[in-house]
């Protein structure tokens, strides 16, 4: 049941993306502040076992703050490591279902946030941690279709960050160190999932 609602709840939620410079949240500038405090009790109903109130306190914090890279990623963790983990016990189509969850919701919130290449990148986590540690998962291609999930959100992931800097005109020279830093470990991540995939 748990499985059903929060999946639809999160297709609901998310599907029509609105620009924040368009429709601003009706709390205005305090609405990062009670997305914080939502943040907090989720975190207290995740610690206590109580996933369904920490997924839905999670929705409700990204809703007043759909820009927060940090929060798309804990509620795709939420879904991808947490419920969709070998340890957590739920049968192994259900724990393929969370994660295709968490790869949905990760690529929802490229919509929101600056920097939605992060956002493609930690899709490629999410596989490569399932494909190193979870053999039993039914996941198309098994373990080399998670190596190859992996490659291709990686990839995704430098393209995003190429059209980015083109529509935003950022300086080529600024941050230029940490961007090659970025870019060199994407693209061992990528090779090194292409190799294990055998692409």
């Amino acid at each position: 049941m748990f499985l059903g609602l929060g999946l639809a709840t999160l297709a609901i939620a998310f599907q029509r993306p609105q620009s924040q410079h368009t429709k601003p949240h009706v709390l205005g500038p305090f609405a990062p502040l009670f997305a914080e405090v939502q943040w907090v009790r989720a975190h207290v109903a995740r610690d206590q076992g109580d996933p369904a109130r920490a997924f839905a306190l999670m929705q409700s914090a990204l809703s007043l703050q759909p820009t927060s890279t940090s929060g798309w990623i804990t509620l795709a963790n939420q879904l991808g490591l947490q419920l969709a983990s070998l340890e957590s016990g739920r049968p192994a189509d259900e724990r393929a279902d969370w994660l295709h969850a968490a790869l949905a919701t990760l690529q929802a919130g490229e919509a929101y946030v600056e920097h939605p290449e992060n956002l493609a990148l930690h899709q490629a986590i999410l596989f490569l941690s399932h494909a190193e540690t979870d053999d039993p998962l039914p996941w198309p291609g098994g373990i080399p279709g998670l190596y190859q999930g992996a490659a291709l959100a990686g990839e995704r992931a430098l393209e995003l960050a190429h059209q980015r800097a083109q529509v935003s005109g950022d300086d080529p020279n600024a941050h230029h160190a940490e961007h090659l830093e970025w870019e060199a470990m994407v693209r061992g991540l990528v090779d090194s999932s292409k190799l294990a995939s055998g692409l």
